[in-house]
């Protein structure tokens, strides 16, 4: 890694983080990225450069710089998947120059480098325009989690819940969820392995909550998986965990993957009942958003960014926030949201 001190500062240059594959997977994350510098390349058509002032660390980046994301890792590009910051350059037609000084949520385009860096190249329409009322720190977390939640109960209404499983509930995704699913009326039944978050998510809205660790748990959420009707289950766990919760649910569930936190070396990392796919119907089918906003037309993205920010400036969102750090304490700050996610999200701020 160099130094802060080494690195020069005027553009075209850029600074950031970038993937230092290690095979060791013990490694902390902090291990895996280094300091480095390197030019701002052209902008290609339908690209804009955006000067970066916070970027969150999610647990999709986390899987990332170990090497087992859906996308493949590329050593030496900057890092980071979302962030907010303000278009300075674009070479994208009208919206393009439409954009240009204007605060954005910006998406990391697949294959180029990441957000984690002073300067970021995206696609123009990767870039969200957001309001006035939220901070820098709160603009930088709209895409990722608070997306992810809307688009994922709106799922689940379109296959008849009632009511839902969130596993890993203490997430930001999972507390988006419940909060989204009660304005919905839907109800939700969170599971946390941590007893501290119990009362954290019944005081959001959860109608119950579930400590994986209790002794009855199994027989507790099959109770209230047929009490509710809960017939979706909202997965970020994976492996061992999605057999288990879909077997405590009523025939013809479905579950919804769009993570896997379950510590494996397994790249796939999943699993199932063969025999509840083919004698209950249970149904199993994934959820990424970057594939979500590639495939929507462009009033449906704007759409769905006008209404998770309205859901911001009602306070029915808020993304938790543990530290905002520069680059020299990011390393640090990296390492503890890896151990403590439910503490909130770490925040670099690369011009500060």
């Amino acid at each position: 890694m160099i130094s802060l001190s080494s690195i020069k500062t005027s553009t075209p240059q850029n600074i950031g983080f970038s993937l230092a594959l290690q095979a060791d997977q013990s490694l902390p994350s902090s291990d895996r990225i280094e300091l480095c510098e390197k030019s701002i390349p052209s902008l290609r058509k339908g690209q804009v450069l955006v000067k970066m002032l916070a970027s969150p660390v999610n647990p999709s980046d986390l899987v990332y710089l170990l090497g087992k994301y859906g996308l493949a890792p590329n050593n030496g590009a900057y890092v980071g998947f979302e962030g907010c910051g303000i278009v300075i350059d674009a070479n994208a037609g009208l919206y393009g120059k439409w954009l240009i000084g204007k605060r954005v949520a910006v998406s990391a385009q697949p294959g180029i480098d990441g957000v984690w860096a002073k300067y970021a190249v995206t696609k123009a329409n990767f870039c969200l325009p957001v309001r006035k009322s939220l901070s820098d720190e709160q603009a930088s977390t709209i895409i990722v989690n608070p997306c992810t939640s809307v688009c994922m109960v709106e799922r689940a209404k379109t296959l008849g819940a009632k009511a839902i499983v969130i596993n890993a509930a203490a997430s930001q995704v999972g507390k988006g969820v419940i909060r989204y699913a009660r304005m919905q009326g839907i109800k939700t039944i969170a599971t946390v392995r941590s007893e501290s978050n119990v009362d954290v998510l019944k005081k959001l809205g959860a109608d119950t909550v579930l400590l994986t660790s209790s002794d009855n748990y199994e027989g507790e959420l099959k109770k209230v998986c047929k009490s509710f009707k809960a017939t979706v289950l909202l997965d970020s766990v994976a492996a061992e965990d999605t057999p288990k919760v879909l077997k405590a649910m009523p025939n013809n569930s479905t579950a919804i993957v769009y993570g896997r936190l379950t510590e494996t070396f397994d790249p796939v990392g999943g699993l199932f009942s063969v025999s509840d796919v083919i004698f209950r119907n249970i149904k199993i089918e994934g959820f990424w958003l970057a594939k979500y906003i590639g495939d929507a037309n462009p009033l449906q993205v704007i759409s769905l960014s006008r209404k998770v920010q309205k859901l911001f400036e009602q306070g029915v969102f808020h993304t938790d926030i543990y530290a905002s750090v520069n680059f020299e304490n990011f390393p640090e700050a990296l390492d503890h949201y890896a151990k403590h996610k439910s503490d909130g999200k770490v925040i670099l701020k690369p011009n500060d």
